[in-house]
């Protein structure tokens, strides 16, 4: 732990310039390579928000104005193998820094091996340098979509090491209402349903799993058309309707004028979620 990579989430453009190298080195936890992406993002103004350098290394990014410069990152991460893209839809967790609510990208591979961590940074440090005309993701589409109507999903695409991709759409637990919504809505798309097993997993899972990565990513671009044409679900308008601590502050958020919890009154909302699904269950 030190001064700027201390677990929270700190906001790049809360650093003084004169401060951000050494925020960067921190960040960077000794691999030159992460330092130069993160430097670059930072040149760029792109906005990051999280990373790690050892075993299952990753990088976060913020949705925010210029996060366009990115898109071609997705298939570059796509491409190879072991590799995960982990969209949150609502952002994450509230405790975990001051722009928690903005949406997040995350882009990583499951290795422990060093030579495969520093070619999987120099990889985005190629893609990030390019000065490419600008094209569409459809794995950004629906992120864009979904921004802001409180839906709790999060979007995962990984590519194993036997040559397989998977895409998964993962619904947090909601009201039996909602969850109904969603369960006919997805399954009107190219997504089939995974049998629930709350053992195994806390999520909904609606997937699409092919060894062909153009498959794949035409079946995104036609979900996506889906969604678009006959998404209507609103969002919640009120407690009732919610059952995930996360979404409970968002909407308490935006009640009270975008107003940001201290770590006491977070506490209290985690308690109450907490007793109303056990009340529930």
């Amino acid at each position: 732990m030190s001064k700027y990579n201390n677990i929270k989430s700190i906001p790049v453009d809360s650093i003084p310039k004169r401060k951000i190298k050494k925020a960067i080195h921190e960040w960077a936890e000794g691999n030159d390579f992460l330092e130069e992406l993160l430097t670059m993002c930072y040149e760029k103004d792109i906005k990051t928000s999280g990373c790690h350098a050892g075993p299952g290394p990753y990088i976060d990014f913020k949705y925010h104005e210029n996060i366009n410069k990115i898109e071609s990152i997705f298939e570059t991460v796509q491409k190879t193998k072991d590799s995960q893209i982990l969209i949150s839809v609502d952002g994450g967790n509230p405790y975990s820094g001051p722009e928690w609510y903005l949406p997040t990208i995350g882009f990583g591979i499951f290795t422990e091996d060093q030579k495969e961590i520093d070619t999987f940074f120099k990889s985005l440090i190629e893609e990030v340098k390019k000065e490419k005309e600008y094209v569409s993701h459809p794995l950004m589409d629906i992120l864009r979509f979904f921004i802001d109507k409180e839906t709790g999903l999060l979007l995962r695409f990984r590519h194993n090491s036997e040559d397989k991709y998977c895409f998964q759409i993962e619904l947090k637990k909601t009201s039996e209402e909602r969850l109904k919504y969603f369960k006919d809505f997805f399954n009107k798309t190219p997504l089939k349903e995974k049998p629930f097993d709350i053992e195994k997993s806390p999520f909904h899972e609606w997937v699409i799993e092919n060894d062909n990565l153009e498959y794949i990513n035409n079946k995104l671009k036609e979900l996506y058309n889906y969604i678009f044409n006959n998404y209507s679900l609103d969002s919640p308008k009120s407690e009732d309707e919610i059952s995930d601590f996360q979404l409970l502050v968002r909407f308490r958020r935006k009640i009270n004028g975008n107003k940001d919890f201290k770590r006491k009154e977070l506490d209290k909302i985690l308690k109450e979620i907490q007793e109303k699904n056990k009340n529930k269950d």
